[in-house]
């Protein structure tokens, strides 16, 4: 009985590090969309910032070729970007957080405040949150499904039941103030 006592022991010690390992990358982000440093990221010298943005989704092929003349062929296919408050220009990751500011138009007729990651020497920026302003109050942007009571961040049908989802633009509390 003390061998096998001590086998189950010896598995324990061997299997829960291997475990929490093979959890790691599944806990890739953390409760608030924030993305959790990797070591690629520690090893280098300037590391992503964290920012909000306050803008609009844009095609930054038109934004070019209206600001700067660029020449676009008939029919280009869309580059989107965020063009912020003050006029900088980003060019947006494509992620699962992100994915509803490329598939969905609704989205680029809203005034935005994005909340991300802009990588170092670039003006590239992977977004973590999307918030709509209307009329001066910041509101949550998320997908929904009524009959399984789900929230999304992308559109698309519902995981659950495969049902068609909703876009909902709900108001936060007051004390979030857009800057």
């Amino acid at each position: 009985m003390a061998a096998s006592s001590n086998t189950f022991r010896l598995y324990l010690l061997l299997a829960l590090p291997t475990l929490g390992l093979a959890m790691l990358p599944s806990a890739g982000l953390c409760a608030t969309n924030e993305p959790a440093p990797t070591a690629t990221q520690s090893a280098n010298a300037s590391p992503t910032r964290l920012i909000e943005l306050r803008g609009r989704v844009v095609c930054l092929a038109e934004e070019m070729s209206q600001r700067h003349g660029a020449s676009l062929p008939t029919g280009h296919e869309h580059l989107y970007g965020f063009k912020t408050s003050s006029g900088e220009y980003y060019t947006l990751l494509r992620t699962r957080f992100s994915e509803a500011l490329f598939a969905d138009a609704r989205f680029r007729e809203k005034e935005l405040l994005l909340r991300g990651r802009l990588f170092p020497k670039t003006q590239i920026f992977e977004t973590t949150t999307i918030r709509s302003i209307r009329d001066g109050v910041v509101c949550d942007l998320y997908y929904y499904c009524d009959i399984c009571d789900i929230q999304s961040i992308a559109p698309g049908l519902c995981e659950c039941c495969q049902g068609p989802t909703e876009l909902v633009e709900k108001p936060l509390p007051t004390e979030t103030k857009p800057n």
